[in-house]
C-alpha cells in the first residue's frame, strides 16, 4: 500500500495560487517572522511590518495579498513560522546579527525550509 504524501506549505500554496504567488507569500512569511523577531511580538498591522522590514507599503500589501491567496486558511504567517520551526531560526538570527539588513540576507535560505515543511 502506498504511503500518503504529506503536503508541504509550498504544495498548499501552489495548489491555491500558483508558483509565483506562493513564492511571494513565502517571502512575506519569512519577513513576518523576522519582523516578529525584531519587535519581540507579531506586527500589529501590515504598515508596521513594512516599516520594520524597511519595505514600501505597496510591496507589503502586495505580498500580504499573495499570502492570503496562497494560504486562505491562515490569518497571518505566525502559525506557519511556529509549526515549521522557522520562527526559532528567525529569532536566533536576529539575536546573533541585530542588523535587519544582514538578517534578511542570512534568512533567505529559510524561505525554502519553510516551504518544504509539512503543512500542519
Amino acid at each position: 500500500m502506498a504511503k500518503k504524501r504529506v503536503l508541504t506549505w509550498a504544495d498548499v500554496g501552489i495548489r491555491n495560487a500558483g508558483f509565483r504567488a506562493t513564492s511571494r507569500a513565502l517571502k512575506f512569511a519569512m519577513g513576518w517572522g523576522l519582523a516578529t523577531a525584531e519587535l519581540g511580538r507579531e506586527p500589529e498591522t501590515v504598515e508596521e511590518y513594512a516599516e520594520t522590514m524597511d519595505e514600501s507599503r505597496a510591496t507589503a500589501f502586495r505580498d500580504q495579498q499573495a499570502f492570503r491567496k496562497s494560504f486562505p486558511a491562515e490569518v497571518s504567517p505566525a502559525r506557519m513560522n511556529e509549526v515549521s520551526g522557522s520562527q526559532d531560526r528567525y529569532d536566533e538570527l536576529y539575536r546573533r546579527l541585530k542588523d535587519s539588513s544582514k538578517v534578511v540576507s542570512e534568512a533567505q535560505g529559510l524561505i525554502f525550509s519553510l516551504g518544504a515543511s509539512p503543512a500542519a
